[in-house]
């Protein structure tokens, strides 16, 4: 009697065997039922044990918030370290969120101890119970037999480190990085600073590891000349048009009322040219720094001066 008590008991306690599958579910509160009731279903129609828990409550909201920010390796380890389950089924479900559309949006992840976590996102039009099930039961199959596939893993490194990754058009990291990925022909592309720095061709074989270092040196940014000197330029023309132009303002007419009389006109005409000039050359120097085609306008008549610039777009 003592054992049989004692089996119970450790029935009680024990986790779900080694084959069984988790369901987390998130987003719109109407609909989560509904979600979860069609995850179960397929699941069991489909020969899988589900577990009554996943994961503890602290862990299902870790994998909640790295499903926020799409973040598949934080969610990965989360279920290696805490999942109750040999596996993970998420899912989130969220209706339109504006007006002008009507479809509900569903997200599925399939996360298996130990491997890539696989998943998918899609629009279900005018979602009604009927065609929710209909998408999800699509879905599933497609990241059932996606989680299920040969895999190998790749290992990748780059000269010089840091340089993000792309594998088949899709950004998987940054290097150094180690991941699980399908067996066959894949595209890596390292990107640094924008610039795509490196490209190769990889075949994954199956249970194997690729071991792989890429170059990965960015080519370096012509420099622009300094815009020191065409500042202070530009700066002195202007102090001196504005000198000049008080001259010219302030100068004396000779009235007969004073034996003398301070005409300073041409000194600030002068002035005007010689600022003028100077702060043509200045913004000529400024902006051909970056660009090419321009070049300073300067026009002087009895009415004043202007100070322009011509540029091509």
């Amino acid at each position: 009697m003592n054992r049989l008590v004692l089996l119970l008991s450790l029935l009680i306690v024990a986790p779900a065997h080694a084959g069984s599958v988790g369901i987390v579910v998130t987003g719109d509160s109407e609909l989560k039922a509904v979600l979860e009731t069609s995850l179960d279903g397929w699941l069991r129609t489909h020969g899988h044990s589900v577990g009554n828990e996943a994961m503890p409550r602290d862990a299902t909201s870790s994998l909640l918030n790295c499903m926020v920010i799409d973040d598949e390796a934080c969610a990965r380890d989360i279920v290696d370290a805490r999942a109750k389950t040999e596996s993970v089924v998420f899912s989130e479900i969220r209706k339109p969120r504006t007006k002008s559309s009507n479809a509900t949006t569903i997200t599925l992840y399939w996360l298996v101890r130990g491997k890539e976590p696989v998943g998918m996102r899609r629009a279900c039009e005018a979602c009604n119970e009927r065609l929710l099930k209909s998408t999800l039961d699509d879905m599933l199959k497609t990241v059932f037999g996606a989680s299920n596939a040969t895999r190998g893993k790749l290992l990748l490194h780059s000269k010089p480190e840091g340089a993000s990754v792309m594998l088949d058009n899709e950004n998987i990291g940054i290097t150094p990085l180690e991941r699980d990925v399908p067996a066959g022909e894949h595209k890596i592309v390292l990107i640094r600073y924008g610039q795509k720095v490196g490209e190769r061709n990889v075949k994954i074989s199956t249970d194997a590891v690729a071991d792989i270092t890429m170059s990965a040196q960015a080519a370096e940014q012509p420099s622009r000349p300094s815009q020191v000197v065409p500042a202070m330029l530009l700066g002195l023309g202007g102090v001196t048009v504005i000198g000049g132009a008080v001259l010219y303002l302030t100068s004396e007419t000779d009235d007969g009322s004073q034996p003398y009389y301070r005409d300073t006109r041409p000194a600030g005409i002068a002035m005007g040219i010689g600022g003028v000039i100077l702060a043509g050359v200045g913004a000529y120097l400024l902006v051909t720094s970056g660009h090419s085609e321009s070049a300073p306008v300067a026009a002087i008549d009895r009415n004043g001066a202007i100070v322009g610039w011509v540029c091509a777009f």
